[in-house]
């Protein structure tokens, strides 16, 4: 298959997945009990991730047999797909900036899911957010947000905003730091294709992630962080501290 070829292909394949996703969402979620739609979801995500040629590495273990535990899922912040890679582990209900509300296509999916939508820039909208998480926690036992506010190319670990830890301190929740890197499967170099900075729009981004080599995303799991004797900025520094410190496994 030549590489137009593949590339029409895929676009082809992701059309239909979208298709499926708005069928799920819009049509099979109202007559779904809640595990029906974390399986729809996490399965979805798998597949819409393997047709863009990723490939999916977990280094160490997240414990998903209690669906009842309260859970923070934080990382470091790469790419549109991160979200995609974070659901392959657990079913997590996002926080993300206002303007995904607004992307072709995913804005309306996105919003279909829950997604806790925030304008950082607003002070009521940060409050928003935490009482929205909290309720999300008692839905679904897990939320999920890139405390670093802003995406990168992923050498580094920027620092983290401490907003979004005040929902684990509030519900006494644990906290997961998970670090994740892009690379080319076959020679295993770092790739810089999914990353998701500068001016580049989302239908850019994603042309340039169809159009890369094959890829895998490696995702390493901490162990779990009790939030007993923190306070939301102490939270921030440490789960920063493990984000940053397992960057160095995966070079």
């Amino acid at each position: 298959m030549t590489a137009n070829n593949h590339v029409f292909v895929t676009y082809l394949r992701l059309f239909l997945s979208f298709l499926k996703a708005f069928r799920i969402l819009f049509i099979q979620f109202p007559n779904s009990d809640s595990q029906a739609k974390r399986v729809a979801i996490q399965r979805w995500s798998a597949d819409t991730l393997s047709l863009l040629g990723i490939k999916v590495e977990v280094i160490g273990q997240l414990d998903t047999s209690s669906p009842q535990t309260c859970r923070l899922l934080v990382s470091n912040h790469v790419s549109w797909l991160d979200p995609l890679v974070i659901q392959t582990l657990q079913h997590s209900i996002f926080v993300a900036k206002q303007e995904v509300s607004q992307w072709p296509v995913v804005g309306p999916l996105t919003q279909k899911c829950g997604v806790i939508f925030v304008n950082r820039g607003s002070p009521s909208s940060t409050r928003k957010m935490v009482q929205s998480m909290s309720q999300a926690l008692d839905q679904y036992g897990c939320v999920a947000g890139f405390p670093e506010g802003t995406s990168s190319e992923g050498y580094e670990v920027g620092l983290f905003h401490a907003n979004l830890f005040e929902v684990a301190i509030a519900n006494s929740c644990e906290v997961i730091a998970l670090t994740l890197r892009y690379k080319n499967q076959a020679t295993q170099a770092m790739s810089l294709e999914p990353a998701f900075v500068g001016d580049i729009g989302f239908l850019a981004s994603l042309h340039r992630v169809i159009c890369a080599p094959p890829m895998v995303v490696q995702i390493v799991v901490s162990n779990p962080i009790k939030p007993d004797g923190h306070n939301r900025r102490s939270l921030a520094q440490l789960a920063h501290v493990k984000v940053q410190s397992q960057l160095a496994l995966l070079d």
